[in-house]
Protein backbone atom coordinates (compact mmCIF):
# COMPACT_ATOMS: atom_id res chain seq x y z
CA UNK A 1 0.00 0.00 0.00
CA UNK A 2 3.10 2.27 1.22
CA UNK A 3 4.49 1.48 -1.89
CA UNK A 4 1.62 2.29 -4.10
CA UNK A 5 0.90 5.67 -2.59
CA UNK A 6 4.62 6.42 -3.37
CA UNK A 7 4.44 5.32 -7.10
CA UNK A 8 1.04 7.84 -6.82
CA UNK A 9 3.04 10.74 -5.12
CA UNK A 10 5.63 10.49 -7.80
CA UNK A 11 3.52 10.40 -10.93
CA UNK A 12 1.61 12.94 -9.50
CA UNK A 13 4.80 15.84 -9.25
CA UNK A 14 5.81 14.52 -12.45
CA UNK A 15 2.54 15.86 -13.79
CA UNK A 16 2.95 18.97 -12.27
CA UNK A 17 6.24 19.34 -13.08
CA UNK A 18 5.17 19.01 -16.81
CA UNK A 19 2.48 20.85 -16.78
CA UNK A 20 4.65 24.13 -15.14
CA UNK A 21 7.13 23.42 -17.73
CA UNK A 22 4.26 23.52 -20.93
CA UNK A 23 2.27 26.58 -19.64
CA UNK A 24 5.98 27.90 -20.27
CA UNK A 25 5.46 28.12 -23.73
CA UNK A 26 3.12 30.92 -25.39
CA UNK A 27 1.31 27.90 -27.80
CA UNK A 28 0.07 25.70 -24.81
CA UNK A 29 -1.22 29.05 -23.34
CA UNK A 30 -2.92 30.42 -26.26
CA UNK A 31 -4.56 27.28 -26.02
CA UNK A 32 -5.86 27.24 -23.25
CA UNK A 33 -7.36 30.79 -23.24
CA UNK A 34 -9.23 29.45 -25.95
CA UNK A 35 -10.69 27.30 -24.56
CA UNK A 36 -11.55 29.39 -21.19
CA UNK A 37 -12.58 31.92 -24.03
CA UNK A 38 -15.07 29.47 -25.81
CA UNK A 39 -16.40 27.62 -22.65
CA UNK A 40 -17.23 31.81 -21.77
CA UNK A 41 -19.08 32.72 -25.41
CA UNK A 42 -20.83 29.22 -25.11
CA UNK A 43 -22.64 30.39 -21.43
CA UNK A 44 -23.14 33.72 -22.89
CA UNK A 45 -24.86 32.45 -25.82
CA UNK A 46 -26.79 29.64 -24.10
CA UNK A 47 -27.56 31.74 -20.66
CA UNK A 48 -28.18 29.65 -17.54
CA UNK A 49 -29.36 26.42 -18.04
CA UNK A 50 -30.56 26.80 -14.35
CA UNK A 51 -33.43 28.77 -15.51
CA UNK A 52 -36.50 26.79 -16.29
CA UNK A 53 -37.45 25.67 -19.80
CA UNK A 54 -40.39 25.19 -19.16
CA UNK A 55 -43.51 27.35 -18.59
CA UNK A 56 -43.89 28.22 -14.79
CA UNK A 57 -43.25 31.30 -12.76
CA UNK A 58 -40.06 31.55 -10.94
CA UNK A 59 -38.51 34.15 -8.33
CA UNK A 60 -34.62 34.26 -7.85
CA UNK A 61 -33.17 36.30 -5.36
CA UNK A 62 -30.40 38.28 -6.37
CA UNK A 63 -29.80 40.15 -3.54
CA UNK A 64 -30.83 39.15 0.34
CA UNK A 65 -29.26 41.67 2.39
CA UNK A 66 -30.13 44.62 4.22
CA UNK A 67 -27.05 47.76 4.08
CA UNK A 68 -25.98 47.02 7.34
CA UNK A 69 -23.46 44.23 8.56
CA UNK A 70 -23.42 43.04 5.39
CA UNK A 71 -21.40 39.66 4.50
CA UNK A 72 -19.42 39.58 1.31
CA UNK A 73 -21.14 37.08 -0.31
CA UNK A 74 -24.29 38.90 -0.34
CA UNK A 75 -25.58 41.58 -2.44
CA UNK A 76 -28.56 44.34 -1.45
CA UNK A 77 -32.00 43.63 -1.96
CA UNK A 78 -32.90 41.93 -5.56
CA UNK A 79 -35.55 39.72 -6.48
CA UNK A 80 -35.40 38.28 -10.32
CA UNK A 81 -39.14 37.53 -11.77
CA UNK A 82 -39.70 35.07 -14.73
CA UNK A 83 -42.93 34.76 -16.00
CA UNK A 84 -42.72 32.17 -19.07
CA UNK A 85 -40.14 33.71 -21.18
CA UNK A 86 -39.85 37.27 -19.60
CA UNK A 87 -37.81 38.48 -16.76
CA UNK A 88 -38.77 41.21 -14.31
CA UNK A 89 -36.63 42.93 -11.67
CA UNK A 90 -38.00 44.15 -8.44
CA UNK A 91 -35.64 46.36 -6.58
CA UNK A 92 -31.83 46.62 -7.68
CA UNK A 93 -29.49 47.22 -5.00
CA UNK A 94 -25.95 47.06 -4.83
CA UNK A 95 -23.97 44.18 -6.28
CA UNK A 96 -27.38 42.67 -7.80
CA UNK A 97 -26.51 43.45 -11.02
CA UNK A 98 -23.09 41.84 -10.68
CA UNK A 99 -24.83 38.29 -9.60
CA UNK A 100 -27.16 38.84 -12.51
CA UNK A 101 -24.40 39.08 -14.81
CA UNK A 102 -22.39 36.10 -13.35
CA UNK A 103 -25.10 33.35 -13.54
CA UNK A 104 -25.09 34.30 -17.01
CA UNK A 105 -28.53 36.13 -17.26
CA UNK A 106 -30.53 37.18 -20.50
CA UNK A 107 -30.33 40.62 -19.97
CA UNK A 108 -32.32 40.84 -23.52
CA UNK A 109 -35.32 39.24 -21.72
CA UNK A 110 -35.85 41.72 -18.71
CA UNK A 111 -38.73 43.84 -19.55
CA UNK A 112 -39.30 45.84 -16.96
CA UNK A 113 -38.40 46.54 -12.90
CA UNK A 114 -40.50 47.62 -10.12
CA UNK A 115 -39.41 49.60 -7.30
CA UNK A 116 -40.94 48.78 -4.22
CA UNK A 117 -39.25 52.80 -2.70
CA UNK A 118 -36.43 54.95 -2.92
CA UNK A 119 -34.60 53.58 -0.09
CA UNK A 120 -30.81 53.85 -1.93
CA UNK A 121 -29.99 49.55 -0.96
CA UNK A 122 -33.26 49.10 -3.31
CA UNK A 123 -32.16 51.00 -6.23
CA UNK A 124 -28.29 51.80 -6.25
CA UNK A 125 -27.52 49.46 -9.26
CA UNK A 126 -29.98 50.77 -11.87
CA UNK A 127 -27.73 52.37 -13.80
CA UNK A 128 -25.72 48.77 -14.25
CA UNK A 129 -28.87 47.11 -15.26
CA UNK A 130 -29.52 49.84 -17.74
CA UNK A 131 -26.30 49.41 -19.29
CA UNK A 132 -25.97 45.62 -19.77
CA UNK A 133 -30.44 45.64 -20.96
CA UNK A 134 -29.08 48.41 -23.39
CA UNK A 135 -25.73 47.68 -25.10
CA UNK A 136 -26.32 44.94 -27.83
CA UNK A 137 -29.54 43.72 -26.44
CA UNK A 138 -31.71 44.94 -29.23
CA UNK A 139 -34.17 46.86 -27.09
CA UNK A 140 -36.40 48.12 -28.60
CA UNK A 141 -37.69 51.32 -25.89
CA UNK A 142 -36.64 52.84 -22.99
CA UNK A 143 -36.14 50.81 -19.51
CA UNK A 144 -39.74 50.65 -18.39
CA UNK A 145 -39.14 51.14 -14.22
CA UNK A 146 -42.64 51.11 -12.42
CA UNK A 147 -42.30 53.28 -8.47
CA UNK A 148 -43.87 55.01 -5.99
CA UNK A 149 -43.96 58.86 -6.66
CA UNK A 150 -40.32 60.78 -7.31
CA UNK A 151 -39.40 57.68 -9.31
CA UNK A 152 -38.98 60.45 -12.16
CA UNK A 153 -36.57 62.07 -10.60
CA UNK A 154 -34.55 58.98 -9.81
CA UNK A 155 -34.48 58.09 -13.60
CA UNK A 156 -33.60 61.83 -14.38
CA UNK A 157 -30.67 61.68 -12.06
CA UNK A 158 -29.47 58.69 -13.23
CA UNK A 159 -30.05 59.90 -17.12
CA UNK A 160 -27.98 62.85 -15.82
CA UNK A 161 -25.45 61.38 -14.28
CA UNK A 162 -24.82 58.50 -17.10
CA UNK A 163 -25.50 61.49 -20.02
CA UNK A 164 -21.94 61.51 -21.34
CA UNK A 165 -21.30 57.50 -20.76
CA UNK A 166 -24.79 56.88 -23.06
CA UNK A 167 -23.16 59.70 -25.97
CA UNK A 168 -18.92 57.62 -25.71
CA UNK A 169 -20.98 54.37 -25.89
CA UNK A 170 -22.65 55.47 -28.79
CA UNK A 171 -19.52 57.32 -30.22
CA UNK A 172 -17.62 54.05 -29.83
CA UNK A 173 -19.99 51.64 -30.85
CA UNK A 174 -22.65 53.09 -33.39
CA UNK A 175 -26.36 52.65 -33.19
CA UNK A 176 -25.92 48.53 -34.11
CA UNK A 177 -24.69 48.24 -30.39
CA UNK A 178 -25.33 51.33 -28.74
CA UNK A 179 -28.87 53.39 -30.41
CA UNK A 180 -29.20 56.33 -28.18
CA UNK A 181 -32.94 56.70 -29.16
CA UNK A 182 -33.29 53.63 -26.73
CA UNK A 183 -31.38 54.96 -24.06
CA UNK A 184 -32.40 55.85 -20.55
CA UNK A 185 -36.15 55.21 -18.60
CA UNK A 186 -39.10 55.04 -19.13
CA UNK A 187 -40.35 55.57 -15.07
CA UNK A 188 -44.27 54.95 -14.46
CA UNK A 189 -45.45 56.15 -11.38
CA UNK A 190 -47.74 54.34 -8.93
CA UNK A 191 -50.14 56.22 -7.29
CA UNK A 192 -52.16 53.81 -5.33
CA UNK A 193 -52.82 49.98 -4.68
CA UNK A 194 -53.71 48.60 -8.40
CA UNK A 195 -53.10 46.46 -11.00
CA UNK A 196 -50.21 48.16 -12.46
CA UNK A 197 -48.54 45.97 -15.29
CA UNK A 198 -51.01 43.21 -17.46
CA UNK A 199 -49.41 41.14 -20.47
CA UNK A 200 -47.62 38.30 -21.42
CA UNK A 201 -50.48 36.27 -19.27
CA UNK A 202 -48.95 38.03 -16.17
CA UNK A 203 -50.51 40.51 -13.63
CA UNK A 204 -48.74 42.39 -11.64
CA UNK A 205 -50.62 44.18 -8.39
CA UNK A 206 -48.89 47.03 -6.04
CA UNK A 207 -50.34 47.65 -2.96
CA UNK A 208 -48.99 49.97 0.04
CA UNK A 209 -47.40 48.78 3.32
CA UNK A 210 -46.08 50.49 6.07
CA UNK A 211 -42.47 51.72 6.05
CA UNK A 212 -43.23 55.24 7.77
CA UNK A 213 -41.84 57.65 7.30
CA UNK A 214 -41.10 56.52 3.51
CA UNK A 215 -44.65 56.84 1.65
CA UNK A 216 -45.31 55.43 -0.04
CA UNK A 217 -44.17 52.11 0.12
CA UNK A 218 -44.98 49.12 -1.66
CA UNK A 219 -44.91 45.62 -2.23
CA UNK A 220 -45.74 43.62 -5.67
CA UNK A 221 -48.44 40.61 -6.51
CA UNK A 222 -47.36 38.47 -9.48
CA UNK A 223 -49.92 36.52 -10.67
CA UNK A 224 -48.84 34.36 -14.27
CA UNK A 225 -51.66 31.58 -15.20
CA UNK A 226 -52.74 29.22 -12.12
CA UNK A 227 -49.26 30.49 -9.99
CA UNK A 228 -48.34 33.33 -7.67
CA UNK A 229 -45.63 35.12 -6.00
CA UNK A 230 -46.19 38.02 -3.50
CA UNK A 231 -43.50 40.11 -2.71
CA UNK A 232 -43.72 42.28 0.66
CA UNK A 233 -41.26 45.27 0.09
CA UNK A 234 -40.10 46.87 3.27
CA UNK A 235 -42.65 46.91 6.37
CA UNK A 236 -43.66 46.09 9.41
CA UNK A 237 -46.44 43.52 10.46
CA UNK A 238 -48.73 44.73 7.92
CA UNK A 239 -52.73 43.50 7.37
CA UNK A 240 -52.45 44.50 3.72
CA UNK A 241 -50.19 42.43 3.19
CA UNK A 242 -52.19 39.38 4.41
CA UNK A 243 -55.20 40.51 2.43
CA UNK A 244 -52.78 40.81 -0.95
CA UNK A 245 -51.16 37.47 -0.27
CA UNK A 246 -54.23 36.00 0.36
CA UNK A 247 -53.74 31.88 -0.96
CA UNK A 248 -50.32 32.77 -2.77
CA UNK A 249 -48.03 30.01 -3.66
CA UNK A 250 -45.03 31.86 -2.30
CA UNK A 251 -44.69 34.77 0.30
CA UNK A 252 -41.00 36.97 -0.15
CA UNK A 253 -41.15 38.83 2.80
CA UNK A 254 -38.34 40.91 4.31
CA UNK A 255 -37.15 39.95 7.89
CA UNK A 256 -34.96 41.60 10.74
CA UNK A 257 -33.64 39.89 13.28
CA UNK A 258 -33.93 42.12 16.71
CA UNK A 259 -32.26 39.56 18.62
CA UNK A 260 -29.35 39.69 16.43
CA UNK A 261 -29.39 43.43 15.75
CA UNK A 262 -29.17 43.59 19.52
CA UNK A 263 -26.53 41.25 20.16
CA UNK A 264 -24.35 43.50 17.37
CA UNK A 265 -25.37 46.04 19.27
CA UNK A 266 -23.63 44.67 22.91
CA UNK A 267 -21.09 43.06 21.25
CA UNK A 268 -19.77 46.30 19.91
CA UNK A 269 -20.21 48.32 23.11
CA UNK A 270 -21.38 51.13 21.47
CA UNK A 271 -21.10 54.77 23.05
CA UNK A 272 -21.75 56.39 20.01
CA UNK A 273 -24.80 58.26 20.31
CA UNK A 274 -25.41 57.92 16.76
CA UNK A 275 -24.76 54.92 16.06
CA UNK A 276 -27.05 53.90 19.41
CA UNK A 277 -30.07 55.92 17.42
CA UNK A 278 -29.61 53.97 14.07
CA UNK A 279 -29.99 50.48 16.00
CA UNK A 280 -32.55 52.03 17.99
CA UNK A 281 -33.97 53.26 14.67
CA UNK A 282 -33.90 50.25 12.42
CA UNK A 283 -36.26 48.51 15.21
CA UNK A 284 -39.53 50.26 14.19
CA UNK A 285 -39.94 49.65 10.32
CA UNK A 286 -39.39 46.16 9.88
CA UNK A 287 -40.92 42.59 10.32
CA UNK A 288 -39.31 40.11 12.61
CA UNK A 289 -39.28 36.78 11.38
CA UNK A 290 -41.67 35.38 13.47
CA UNK A 291 -43.94 37.93 12.29
CA UNK A 292 -43.26 37.36 8.69
CA UNK A 293 -44.03 33.58 9.50
CA UNK A 294 -47.38 34.71 11.52
CA UNK A 295 -48.25 36.79 8.08
CA UNK A 296 -47.23 33.98 5.77
CA UNK A 297 -49.99 31.70 8.33
CA UNK A 298 -53.01 34.17 8.71
CA UNK A 299 -52.89 34.62 4.50
CA UNK A 300 -52.24 30.93 4.25
CA UNK A 301 -49.79 30.67 1.57
CA UNK A 302 -48.25 27.62 1.08
CA UNK A 303 -44.35 28.41 1.67
CA UNK A 304 -42.69 31.41 3.02
CA UNK A 305 -39.05 33.08 1.86
CA UNK A 306 -37.44 35.24 4.06
CA UNK A 307 -35.20 37.80 2.09
CA UNK A 308 -34.02 41.09 2.27
CA UNK A 309 -32.54 40.22 5.58
CA UNK A 310 -31.19 42.27 8.61
CA UNK A 311 -28.45 41.74 9.82
CA UNK A 312 -28.24 39.26 7.22
CA UNK A 313 -26.75 35.74 9.07
CA UNK A 314 -23.32 34.83 8.03
CA UNK A 315 -23.10 31.07 9.13
CA UNK A 316 -24.72 28.44 10.93
CA UNK A 317 -25.01 29.36 14.56
CA UNK A 318 -26.13 32.91 13.60
CA UNK A 319 -28.78 31.29 10.99
CA UNK A 320 -30.29 29.02 13.61
CA UNK A 321 -30.73 32.57 15.80
CA UNK A 322 -32.36 34.25 12.95
CA UNK A 323 -34.99 31.63 12.70
CA UNK A 324 -35.15 30.63 16.10
CA UNK A 325 -38.77 29.54 17.09
CA UNK A 326 -40.16 30.09 13.39
CA UNK A 327 -41.45 26.37 12.62
CA UNK A 328 -43.90 26.63 15.49
CA UNK A 329 -45.52 29.30 14.19
CA UNK A 330 -45.22 28.36 10.16
CA UNK A 331 -43.54 25.48 9.41
CA UNK A 332 -42.80 25.28 4.94
CA UNK A 333 -40.13 28.28 4.69
CA UNK A 334 -36.87 29.23 3.36
CA UNK A 335 -33.95 31.60 4.68
CA UNK A 336 -32.34 32.71 1.26
CA UNK A 337 -29.47 33.55 0.27
CA UNK A 338 -28.07 34.97 -3.05
CA UNK A 339 -29.35 32.56 -5.73
CA UNK A 340 -32.18 30.87 -3.68
CA UNK A 341 -34.55 30.00 -6.62
CA UNK A 342 -38.19 29.21 -6.68
CA UNK A 343 -39.75 27.74 -9.08
CA UNK A 344 -43.72 27.11 -9.47
CA UNK A 345 -44.69 24.93 -12.73
CA UNK A 346 -48.02 26.05 -14.31
CA UNK A 347 -50.93 23.73 -14.40
CA UNK A 348 -49.28 22.14 -10.85
CA UNK A 349 -48.66 22.79 -6.72
CA UNK A 350 -45.66 22.03 -7.15
CA UNK A 351 -43.05 24.24 -5.46
CA UNK A 352 -39.58 23.43 -6.35
CA UNK A 353 -36.19 25.56 -3.82
CA UNK A 354 -33.44 25.19 -5.88
CA UNK A 355 -30.06 27.26 -5.73
CA UNK A 356 -29.13 29.55 -9.48
CA UNK A 357 -25.05 29.66 -9.89
CA UNK A 358 -22.22 30.38 -12.24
Amino acid sequence: MIRILKHFLVILITISIAAVIAFQFTAVQDLAAKLVVKAQVQRAIQGNTKIPDYDALSAVTCGTRSPIAAPPDRAETCTMIIAGEHIYIVDVGDGSVVNLRNWNIPFNKIKAVFITHMHSDHISDLADLHLLTWIGTERAKKLDVYGPRGIELVTKGFEMSYKHDFLYRNMHHGNILAPLEVTGYNPITVIQESIVFEENDLRVTAFTVNHSPIEPAFGFRFDYKDRSIVISGDTTINDNVIKNAKNADVLIHEAQSNEMVELARKELELNNQITEKLFEDIKDYHTTPKEAARVAKKAEVDHLVLNHLSPAPDGYIAEQIFTRGLSKIFPDWTLAEDGTMVILPVNSEKIEITKISR
